[in-house]
């Protein structure tokens, strides 16, 4: 096996799952109708009102979705320019591994060899151990997101006298009239800002205190982005 079929590149960076949307979404309605109080007499037909929500488009609205999601951005591009810089780094030694394999005799080669093997192979595994901490900042950021928007839709939900909140994306047909989604994001704009300390990326300290990196928890999702090391990011 050649030297250069060696060196591997990055299998995927995260995109980011939309795990905490669907999770959201799934249990929306379960807590709204327990959540809203049973409403007078007279209002039986306000109560029964349906309302729906864009998730999405709400986290991609706000000033605290949007200031998210640039940080998760910029720890992307970190990702990847670290990955960048240890392609060019493990070219350059199996070039002058491949420049002293005609010079020095064949068992000091094959330790050189394998010592490269190894160090390609801690490569990877650091690689794969970064994939997995942003994946999880990714759902760590907007578990934190909807959880801080939960007590604001539910204030809609009542003053709309609403029993349910269903996501607008399953809804098929809607006018429009139902949709609170910019009337959310206005009142999350409002009362919550940019969100404040809540930071997508956590800091050193934080992230020593989350699960290691380096054990797969099997819930992962593939992002669709298989990104060898050093390509450039699809606008």
């Amino acid at each position: 096996m050649s030297i250069g079929a060696r060196v591997w590149g990055l299998a995927r960076v995260a995109t980011g799952p939309r795990r905490g949307l669907r999770a959201f979404g799934q249990g929306l309605a379960v807590v709204l109708a327990l959540a809203v109080p049973g409403p007078p007499a007279g209002a039986q037909e306000a109560a029964s009102m349906v309302l729906t929500l864009d998730q999405e488009r709400l986290y991609q609205s706000t000033l605290f979705g949007q200031r998210l999601e640039a940080e998760l951005a910029a720890a992307r591009q970190t990702l990847i320019a670290k990955n960048a810089e240890d392609q060019r780094n493990l070219e350059a030694e199996e070039a002058e591994l491949t420049e002293k394999r005609a010079t020095v005799p064949p068992e000091e080669f094959r330790a050189l060899a394998d010592a490269f093997d190894e160090k390609v192979t801690g490569v990877r595994a650091e690689q794969e151990r970064n994939v997995r901490t942003l994946q999880r900042q990714i759902e760590r950021a907007r578990q934190q997101f909807f959880g801080a928007v939960e007590p604001l839709l539910l204030e809609v939900v009542r003053e709309r006298g609403a029993a349910v909140v269903l996501d607008a994306r399953a809804v098929l047909i809607n006018t429009g009239q139902l949709d609170v989604t910019d009337e959310v994001r206005a009142r999350v704009d409002s009362l919550l800002g940019d969100g404040g300390s809540i930071s997508a990326v956590p800091s050193q300290q934080d992230q020593g205190e989350e699960a290691p990196a380096d054990e797969p928890t099997g819930k992962e999702e593939d992002s669709g982005l298989d990104l060898p090391l050093g390509t450039p990011v699809p606008d």
